[in-house]
């Protein structure tokens, strides 16, 4: 694991650790004036979808958007409460679709106009910048190369000790004992000269070195693979529908993100049009949570903090300041605290 190529210690800690818990969340309600009231006027700057390689596209974008502004309460139910009309403008779009480690950068003009008056109410420049790493060696493969050759190794193994019983041991009986042939109907067999045995000997040689090599030629074979540095657009139905409820579970596949949205570096899939897919979801899911986070800002709309309802004390503690610092507070699935506990705990022996 310390040869060159292979993940460092800290890096195959930090692909271990899982992300960092939801604390707060972003969301309008009934007293916001902005509450159902918003909906998509444009988006400019950003090609419609991906043609020759991967890329930021509308295809991707929109319903990440459309989730986003479902679940902070800003969509409108229906046109004629659509009083506001948001305008997004993309200056700079880059996203790498070569190499092993893909960098990307955005920025952005996102802009909240009053239809009725034409005037915006919002406007400001958000930027967004990712690093998807591409995975270096680590103990799957070398996981993975021991468990293609050892079924080789031990098959052949096997097979010469079989072979080596059947020719030392049984054959010398039955050609000493008579009874034994004339039970079965049998007659003496021919024992093997040094000349034959010295094919088999050869054969199980090749046998079980060419399986022990086999794993280890198949991770190299991987690491040569040219698509897993060329991410190639091979599908036009590239991306699933894409909602805000659902960027979780995706940003899940790009393993080390234990900042959420707000990560800057992350570990990628192996193959360069997943990773690139990773790092084009990442991007725009980062500049969607600093438009949100900046427009709750401007428009005084404090973030929703996320409690656990297992410590009264430390809710009611949380609770008496957010009436100070009027903020709002939700607790987690309370019924999680309801069912009995019927666990035994962890057994022991205490044997002295």
């Amino acid at each position: 694991m310390g040869l060159p190529g292979f993940m460092s210690k800290t890096q195959t800690i930090e692909r271990q650790r899982p992300a960092l818990p939801v604390t707060h969340y972003i969301r309008w309600d009934n007293s916001d004036r902005l509450m159902h009231g918003l909906e998509l006027d444009y988006i400019s700057g950003m090609s419609q979808r991906d043609y020759l390689f991967e890329e930021p596209n509308q295809g991707l974008f929109r319903p990440m958007l459309n989730g986003a502004l479902q679940a902070s309460g800003l969509e409108a139910k229906t046109a004629a409460g659509a009083r506001y009309a948001l305008q997004i403008e993309f200056h700079e779009l880059k996203s790498d679709a070569f190499g092993r480690h893909f960098a990307g950068m955005t920025s952005a003009t996102y802009r909240v106009v009053d239809r009725r008056t034409g005037q915006p109410i919002y406007e400001n420049l958000i930027r967004s910048n990712f690093l998807a790493e591409y995975p270096g060696l680590n103990e799957d493969d070398a996981s993975f190369a021991y468990n293609v050759s050892a079924p080789g190794v031990i098959a052949s193994t096997a097979a010469f000790g079989a072979f080596t019983l059947y020719e030392g041991g049984l054959v010398e009986v039955w050609n000493n004992n008579r009874k034994l042939q004339n039970f079965f109907g049998g007659s003496s067999v021919d024992e093997l000269s040094q000349a034959e045995w010295n094919d088999v000997y050869q054969g199980y040689v090749w046998t079980a070195g060419v399986s022990a090599i086999s794993g280890p030629a198949l991770v190299l074979l991987g690491q040569l693979n040219p698509l897993n540095y060329v991410a190639l657009q091979t599908d036009p139905a590239n991306y699933l529908p894409l909602g805000w409820s659902d960027l979780d579970e995706k940003q899940k596949a790009a393993a080390a993100t234990r900042h959420g949205n707000l990560s800057t570096v992350g570990e990628g899939s192996r193959n360069a049009r997943t990773r690139a897919q990773q790092l084009n979801t990442h991007l725009l899911a980062q500049s969607l949570t600093y438009f949100l986070l900046d427009l709750a800002e401007s428009e005084d709309v404090r973030l929703t903090q996320l409690v656990s309802c297992k410590d009264s004390d430390h809710t009611a503690e949380e609770l008496v300041r957010a009436v100070r610092m009027k903020t709002k507070i939700i607790t987690d699935d309370c019924r999680q605290y309801q069912v009995k506990d019927q666990r035994r705990g962890v057994p022991i022996t205490a044997y002295r």
